[in-house]
Formats: structure tokens, C-alpha cells, sequence
């Protein structure tokens, strides 16, 4: 390069998607990295040929307290609610 600095690592792409706490256990469990019992376990993707589909993506998230309280019931109590987002 110009200024013969090169950066060695993932995309751009692949980095948001790590920083994504939806994505980044969706590629790990893909992966088969243990991930703990969530609202997408069992989902896998395709990351290098296909990204994350949107479809996917929002089958493993909950939207609503009827679906956070079947996820609960699944998954086991006690449980932990954490925003996909933000801190």
C-alpha cells in the first residue's frame, strides 16, 4: 500500500457482525462453539457464503414478553435478559 501499512484480520463486515451479540453467537455456534442456552440455539449460518439473513437473524431474537416468557420456560430458570443492543 501506499503508506505499506496492511491490515491483517476480518473484513469490516465480519467485525460488526462479531460485535453483535445476536451475531456473534450465531457464527460461534455455527462454528460449534458451546454457547449457552438462548433464544436461537440450534440456529447455524452459513457466515463465509451467506452473511447473517435477516430471517435468521430475527428467529433467534425476542420482541415481546409472550415470547421472552416461552423462551424462559424452554431454556430453564433462572434466566438472564440482555439487550442484543447498545451497553
Amino acid at each position: 500500500t501506499k503508506t505499506q501499512i496492511a491490515f491483517i484480520g476480518p473484513n469490516g463486515e465480519a467485525m460488526r457482525a462479531l460485535g453483535d451479540k445476536i451475531g456473534s453467537t450465531l457464527i460461534a455456534q455455527s462454528a460449534n462453539v458451546s454457547t449457552m442456552p438462548w433464544s436461537g440455539d440450534g440456529l447455524t449460518v452459513d457466515y463465509q457464503n451467506e452473511g447473517i439473513p435477516d430471517d435468521l437473524y430475527r428467529r433467534a431474537c425476542v420482541t415481546t414478553p409472550e415470547e421472552a416468557a416461552r423462551e424462559a420456560e424452554r431454556i430453564g430458570y433462572p434466566v438472564m435478559i440482555k439487550a442484543s443492543e447498545g451497553g
